[in-house]
């Protein structure tokens, strides 16, 4: 009889039993082993016999995968960043989305597995083009250097201008601005723009409503308003303390052509300073 399988040794004895005439249990139990084998005459050795259970010549890069109860010939999947390339005997991995991470004193790293998307940890040094700031800054904060690394200002309120300490730390600071423009001439309700500080009011029918700059970022500025209507000139806010008066109001100039007024900033109002009618004579 042929030796079907190299691996298991035919038995060295008499094929039949003397005693019986039948085959000996020797050559039963090997026949029966290349049986089982071989698939049961099917040619296919199942998995509980060391083999794969199937029958089917796999195509490239095809491997075998267990399923749990045997084996199915499958391919490798693949999703977003990865390609997988399968060919003659061989099966090649390959990253087509980000391939490498680099910077920081502790590097740009995964902080988690994730599909997709990457999230980085770590802070860029300034050395790899970062600001090795661990702080959020707050809106309209301004980075600067400190010599070893950048801080942020706290920012600024309106109309304020950042001013240099030197070697320290820049700061915020609410600039005087002086009566240097020329005079404005308003023929409706307005807000008073940076660097307006002569104002004519000349609104015909009605009452002008002034809208008056935030007194606690322009501490010391000066505007002067003159009537060229017999209207009232009023602030949209409560904010103008009179000559008379210490409690803030609403009321700039009387509904008298030539009115005029001078107010300053005092951080929370805006103050009148001097105020006459067109035909009042002043004496200094």
């Amino acid at each position: 009889m042929p030796n079907l399988n190299t691996q298991i040794t035919p038995p060295r004895v008499p094929l039949t039993d003397e005693r019986t005439g039948a085959v000996s249990r020797e050559w039963y139990r090997w026949l029966y082993n290349i049986y089982n084998i071989t698939g049961g005459a099917l040619g296919i050795t199942p998995v509980v016999n060391g083999g794969t259970g199937l029958g089917t010549i796999p195509t490239n890069g095809q491997l075998l995968i267990g399923n749990g109860t045997g084996y199915t010939l499958n391919t490798l999947g693949f999703g977003a960043g990865i390609s997988v390339t399968n060919g003659v005997g061989t099966v090649t991995v390959a990253n087509t989305g980000v391939l490498s991470f680099a910077g920081g004193t502790t590097g740009l790293t995964p902080a988690a597995a994730t599909t997709g998307a990457v999230t980085l940890a770590g802070r860029l040094a300034i050395a790899n083009g970062g600001t090795n700031a661990t702080a959020t800054p707050t809106a309209g904060a301004v980075a600067y250097g400190t010599g070893t690394a950048y801080a942020f200002t706290l920012a600024g309120t309106a109309g304020q201008i950042l001013t240099s300490a030197g070697a320290g730390s820049p700061t915020w600071a609410t600039p005087v601005v002086n009566t240097v423009s020329a005079p404005v001439t308003k023929t409706a309700d307005f807000t008073v723009a940076v660097g307006e500080a002569w104002l004519i009011n000349n609104k015909s029918g009605s009452t002008c409503t002034v809208t008056l700059p935030t007194a606690s970022a322009w501490v010391g500025r000066q505007l002067i308003f003159k009537n060229m209507q017999a209207q009232t000139l009023v602030s949209a806010s409560s904010n103008v303390v009179p000559l008379d008066s210490t409690s803030a109001g609403t009321a700039i100039l009387l509904d008298v052509v030539g009115n005029w007024a001078t107010m300053v900033s005092d951080g929370t109002n805006w103050v009148i300073m001097q105020a006459a009618a067109n035909n009042n004579l002043l004496l200094e």
